[in-house]
Formats: C-alpha cells, structure tokens, sequence
C-alpha cells in the first residue's frame, strides 16, 4: 500500500507539473499585444504583469531570441516616444518574444521574469545570456521615486547591463543583454523602463486579396479583436479597402484592390509577345520542341535577339478568369496535367486554361502567378533530388500548390533583350580594345550607336529588326585587339572618367583623354599574361582592400592580369593570394583602390594611348612650353620640338630643332597654336649633349636653411624674354613633365634660347633680386603670362608698369 502511496503521489506531482507548464503556457498562447502604457514611476506599480523592458542607455527591448539568447533590439528606431512604442508593438503578435511576465515574491519583494517560451531571465553572462527553465531571483530598485528609471540585480549581485557598438559605450545600439557592475547612473547601460503591456486574445483574420469579384490572394494572419484590419502590400496588387472596418470575431476580410499587371492579354491573329522568367535569377520559359515540353533554362537577359522558343503570348479576353499560353516558336500551347508533372506542348483544344493570381512573394515587384484553379505553374530542377527524381534531363515548368518564390512569374519584352545586349556596346568609347573585331572599325561603331539610340527611342518592330541585324554581326565576329605591352589609357565603365595620376595616388578624372598622366604603360613580366604597370614612370603597387594604390619604385610593384569580354576589363593584381577577390582596380570616392569584380567602377575601358597634348604659352608672336616625358615621342604637331647644349660661357643653349625625342628628355616646344599634339612613338637617341632635363612626378623646392631653388632653372619668362631661369622664392614647386636645367654647375640665375644665332636676350635682362621669374598678376589678382605693355601689374608683391 505504502508503494502504491508513494506512486500515486509521484504521478500527482507530475499531473501538477504539467498542469504548471499549461498554466505558463496559457499565460501567452494566443494572445497579442493590445496596448502599452507609459513607463512605470513607482516601485509600488510594479506589479504581477506584463512588460516590455527597454534599455535607457542604448535605446533598445530586450527580446528572447529563437535560441534563447537574450538580446537588446532596436524596435522603433531608438525612439523613447509612447506613440512610437504603440506603433512599434500594439496589435502584434510577432513581437511577443518582446513581452515579460514579472511576478514579484510577496515575502522577500523580489521578481522572476518569465519570457513567451516559457523560460526564465537566469543569472547574467558576460558576453551573452540565454533564458532557462530555472528562474533566478531578480532585485529590482528605482533611482529616484517618480521617474521611469531602474536598476536590477541577479542572485550573484550582477546588475543587468547593456552591450550596444561596445560594451560600455553610450549611445544607440543593439547587442547582447549582459551582466556588469553596479550603474552610476538613470541614462546609463545599466538603466531600465518597465512598460506595462495590455493583452488580448487574437482572432484568425483570412484577408482575400480581390479584384473585379475575383481572388488573387488568401493569407491568413492573426489580429486583435477591435482593431482596424491592416493587410500586408504584395506585388502587383494596391488596395483600395476593406469590408470591415473593425475586426470582431475571426473570419474573412476582402480586401478590395486593383491589379497592375505587366502583361496584357492578346489574340493569335495578334499577339504580344513576352519573356516569362520563373523563380529569381535567370530561369525563364522554354519550349523544348524535340520532347514537347516545357523546359525552364537560364536565359541571359542580354542576348542579340531573343529565340522564338522563349517567346509566349497570353491568349485570352481577361486574364482574371481564363487564357492560353501560346508560344511562338513552336506554334504550340502549354498544357499542364497534374501536380509534380512536367508540361507539355500540346495543340489549341487540348491547352490548359489558366488565370493570374498574386504572389505571396512580396519582394519580388511587378510579379505575378500562373494558375489552373488547382495548381501554379512553378519552376523546379528534378536533377537536384535523388535516384528517385524524374528522369527529365533539365528543368522544368511543374505543377505546385503554393503561389511561392517557384511559382512567381517576372515579364521581360522581347525587345529588352537586344536593347540590353547592345546597351553596354553602344557606349563603349572609340578605340577601345577588347572587343568584337566588328566594333573596332569607327564608321561600324558610329552606325550601331545610331541604332541603338533610334530603337532605345521607338522599339518599334523595324527599329528593333535593324538593331538585330548589327547584334548577330557582332556576336559573329571574332575578338578584336587584345592588350600586349604599350601604352593605354583606362576609363571606368561607372563614371566614364580617367585613370589618371595625382601625386603618389591613382584617381579618375574626367577630361584627361590626351593628358600625360593619363597614359598607362603596362610591361610584360617573365610570366605570360602579367604585367608590371607603370605611370608616369613610377610603377602601380599591390592591391589592398578598399586602400588607395600607390604609386612608386619598382622594388614594390604589384602584379597584373587583364581580362576583357565585349571591351569590358578587369585589372587584377595577383602578386599574392591574400584577400584575391577584393584585388580588381576599382574606383571609391574618386581614388583608385582594391575591390571586387562584378561592379562597374572595377571595370574599365582599355584605349590605346597613341598621343598627348600640351598646352602653350603665348609671348610675343611666339608660343613655347616645355616638356619631360616618361615615353618617346615620334611626332610633333602644332610646334616644333627643340634641345640643346649649354655653349661655352654657359649663358645660353644652343636650341637644335628634333623630329621626335626619346623618354625622360628634357625638350621645349615652339609653335603657333594654343597647344601641341605630340605622338608616342620610337625615337633616335637625341646626337650630342642636351642640357635639359626635368621631371615626370614634380619636384618640391624648398626654403629656409635647406633652401634648394638655386639648383634648378625653370622655363619661363622675365620681361618679355622666353629663357630658363633660377626660380622665384615664392615658388613651391617644379610641376611634372615639366623640363629644366641642372644649376649646380652653372653660376649664371638666367640662360638665354639660341635659335640658329637669334639670341632671345636674356644677357641684357635686369634680374631682381633673382626673382625675375615669379608668377606676375593683375590689379584683380588673375595671374599674367603675357604682360601688355603699359599695363599696370604685381610682382613679388609690388606694383610695376610693364
């Protein structure tokens, strides 16, 4: 007997266990939140009840995650504001995992709290904290009686803390509920609100999407009684409203809409014709004519012309109540027999009548389903299963009984296709390289342009015809002009600017299409297809995630590859394969840095760089410049190019005029027009000596105890004389490509142009204070090159009178 006691006993106490976990359980299954109250102020009010617990410190609820894991989440962008916290929470049954149950200990005054799984806040982590089925015994105080501000503590003595960006950092910011140290103050991490909340049964509300008296769409979705229906957006659909105003018990609510759809209902005799893709990515509608089936392959969304085959036109009056699928290639109709079975193509009489139906998808804009009234057509890969998956050798248009991501359906215009495929081309720029052969020859390019432009404005179906014609010319042309080591030029597909040097760095720039710092020299390495690639001399260096690329000497070079398709490149710096994927030349901010492949500012239009031009100075009926370059050149047009050797008193140069002239030569040029064209090429080494040199990447002069300007003669003009001269204490530095001559052996702060005996005059100018050569401005401060005589002017900070 005593056995059977003791039995009888054990099973009453598991009865009350279980009837204990139905009881907590009871406390939330089937409730929503109706309503939350302002933040208690009183220690006293914080009574037996439900909660939403709020961070003061980083503005954010605690939440029980899936997991267990108790979290700080930011609910209502940070706001502290009631109505925002109603908005956020009230009449939701999907942020319940917010709610706590607290229940105070009559004897001791302290609490447990108890989240919607049934679980309890236990003893506080460090770096995070997870719910459990033993509650632990919470002491709660308020700072200062009448404010919503409070601190609580574990059985371990660890206050309940926040972790937001950092653990102990004020400010906005989700994280991990922790335990710390005992707060210092009310707005702190260690700072919380108790919002007593307002529960209520929820009702089932069937929301029936409706257009014209037909549904579209049924979801189901919980809400609480009294409250005003509130049915969740989908594509295609806008709703107009509802036939309840009030939800008072659960049931039905229509939802009154219309539907803009992407396609429109057409006859044989004159169809319209689409591209039905299936699903994301690039799955779209096939008809497998060898099978009769419907196949559902990847289909770029760029193609010369789209098949026939891809093609379907929706025959029907209303597409709400019953059309056929028609396809064009094959003159045949889509016929779908039963659930899990491929279709088939099938003549007009036996073709399956279909209706449109909405998605339950709602990202997935302007999409829409297909379905017989028992199934949606939907997009499945049977290869994807096992032995027992059907034995179709692609995939495939099923039946399925859910309006899912499968079954929804996105329209594309047989001309989009073309359009998308010459989109790119047509703004390709001249002379790049990279491409089909076809679009290298200019008057082939200017003509695709034009009809690309034409169809861009009216897809008209001659217009498209005509932009089809070119596509298949270039799609059957072989590849064009591949890199080799030269000199180029790079633009980037994003902005259309240049690649172009600033200092020690790369950035795009725009009009730099003849500039020197724009040309590129990519060097072929000992490996074939790499290069070394070099800028005004100074070598590229390795790629770094999202770090500028530096330019300088070749002991730290970086490694290159370019890849190219339809004149789109990818400049890829292989030294190492650390970080390989964020190594491609990309543009962020206007600098060049490493990035990834599949953006437009990492990929780049290669242009043969063939010349450069040079901006000249007018002085009497005259224009001069001079010039240093890190490549040769072979020609000059718009001026002549001059050298020279110092004579023998080391006053003036001997100018000898040059056809063309070798890299890292200093020369000066002298024309008549505002600027020189100069073409890179091979050049002769230039007879004799030369005494101009200069620089590729600037030069910095100096002041003060290392005053360095005394060594250089710069290019300019000094009283209406063309020489080289020592340059002004006020300037900071020798500009690149620029040429000058070394000073170190020379006393003399001017030298004078010899061009075949007419000497320019330097000897007789008066130097002052060896700063003949400072920049010269007018009364308005615009700087001068050519002073008009008798014009007042500033120099060195003085007036003069030319």
């Amino acid at each position: 007997m005593k056995k059977i006691t003791f039995l009888a006993t054990l099973l009453a106490m598991l009865v009350s266990s279980v009837q204990s976990a139905f009881a907590d359980d009871a406390k939330w299954t089937g409730k929503g939140i109706k309503s939350v109250d302002a933040a208690v102020t009183s220690l006293s009010d914080l009574t037996d009840g439900y909660y939403l617990v709020r961070n003061v410190g980083h503005s954010t609820f605690l939440q029980e995650q899936g997991n267990g894991n108790l979290y700080l989440w930011n609910a209502n962008n940070y706001s502290s504001d009631l109505a925002s916290i109603n908005n956020a929470f009230s009449g939701d049954a999907t942020n319940m995992n917010s709610v706590v149950y607290l229940a105070k200990d009559s004897e001791d005054g302290t609490y447990t709290m108890q989240f919607k799984s049934g679980k309890y806040m236990p003893a506080f982590g460090d770096g995070s904290t997870t719910s459990n089925a033993t509650a632990t015994k919470l002491t709660i105080a308020i700072y200062n009686e009448g404010e919503p501000y409070f601190k609580f503590q574990d059985g371990n003595n660890k206050y309940a803390d926040g972790k937001g960006g950092n653990r102990n950092g004020q400010g906005n910011g989700d994280g991990n509920f922790v335990g710390w140290k005992d707060p210092s103050g009310k707005n702190g991490n260690g700072s919380y609100q108790f919002y007593k909340v307002t529960l209520d049964n929820l009702l089932t509300v069937n929301y029936k999407y409706t257009v014209d008296g037909h549904v579209v769409l049924a979801v189901n979705a919980s809400r609480l009684k009294g409250l005003a229906p509130s049915a969740d957006a989908y594509p295609c659909l806008t709703i107009n409203g509802y036939d309840k105003q009030t939800i008072t018990e659960s049931g039905d609510v229509v939802v009154n809409c219309t539907m803009a759809l992407p396609v429109e209902a057409s006859t044989v005799a004159a169809p319209k014709w689409y591209a039905v893709r299936m699903h994301t990515g690039k799955r779209m509608m096939v008809a497998d004519a060898a099978k009769s089936e419907v196949a559902c392959n990847d289909v770029e969304l760029s193609l010369p012309e789209l098949p026939d085959a891809n093609q379907w036109a929706f025959v029907g009056n209303d597409l709400l109540t019953s059309f056929k699928l028609y396809n064009k290639g094959t003159q045949k109709y889509l016929k779908t027999s039963a659930k899990n079975a491929i279709s088939t193509l099938v003549d007009e009489a036996d073709a399956t009548e279909f209706h449109v139906m909405a998605t339950q998808v709602k990202d997935m804009e302007n999409s829409f389903c297909i379905s017989n009234g028992s199934w949606y057509l939907n997009f499945q890969n049977p290869n994807t299963g096992t032995d027992k998956a059907p034995k179709y050798d692609k995939p495939g248009v099923y039946g399925w009984d859910s309006n899912d991501n499968g079954s929804t359906c996105t329209i594309y215009t047989p001309e989009s296709f073309p359009l998308n495929y010459a989109a790119s081309l047509a703004n390709v720029p001249e002379g790049a390289i990279g491409g089909p052969q076809y679009l290298e020859n200019a008057e082939n390019l200017k003509a695709y342009k034009a009809a690309y432009n034409k169809a861009n404005g009216d897809a008209s179906e001659a217009n498209i015809n005509a932009l089809v014609d070119i596509n298949k010319q270039i799609a059957n042309s072989p590849v064009g002009t591949t890199l080799t080591e030269g000199y180029y030029r790079l633009v980037n597909c994003k902005d259309k600017n240049y690649l172009h040097i600033n200092g020690t760095i790369l950035n795009d720039q725009a009009g730099k299409e003849k500039a020197i710092g724009s040309v590129v020299y990519f060097k072929s390495t000992e490996t074939k297809g790499q290069y070394s690639v070099l800028v005004e001399g100074k070598y590229l260096g390795a790629v770094t995630k999202s770090n500028p690329v530096n330019l300088g000497e070749e002991a730290n070079k970086g490694t290159y590859t370019v890849t190219s398709n339809n004149f789109i490149s990818l400049v890829h710096e292989v030294s190492t394969d650390n970080d390989t994927n964020y190594r491609y030349l990309h543009v962020n901010g206007g600098n060049a840095v490493g990035w990834e492949a599949p953006t437009p500012a990492s990929q780049w239009y290669i242009i043969p760089a063939t010349d450069v031009e040079i901006g000249m100075t007018a002085q009497g009926d005259k224009k001069y410049a001079s010039a240093y370059l890190p490549f040769s050149v072979s020609a000059v047009d718009g001026a002549t190019a001059y050298v020279g050797a110092l004579n023998a008193d080391k006053n003036a140069i001997d100018m000898k005029g040059v056809s063309g002239v070798p890299a890292n030569t200093g020369f000066v040029l002298v024309g008549n027009g505002s600027k020189a064209t100069l073409t890179i090429g091979d050049a002769a080494a230039i007879e004799g000596k030369n005494a101009l040199t200069g620089t590729n990447t600037g030069i910095q002069l100096t002041s003060g105890e290392n005053d360095n300007h005394a060594s250089y003669l710069v290019f300019g003009v000094n009283n209406g004389t063309v020489g080289f001269y020592k340059p002004a204490s006020t300037l900071t530095s020798i500009a690149a490509n620029k040429a000058y001559i070394n000073a170190s052996e020379i006393s003399n702060q001017a030298i004078a142009l010899n061009f075949g005996n007419t000497v320019t005059g330097i000897n007789a100018a008066t130097l002052i204070n060896g700063e003949n050569n400072a920049p010269i401005y007018d009364l308005s401060g615009r700087r001068v090159w050519a002073p008009v005589k008798g014009g007042l002017y500033i120099q060195n900070g003085k007036k003069f009178v030319k």
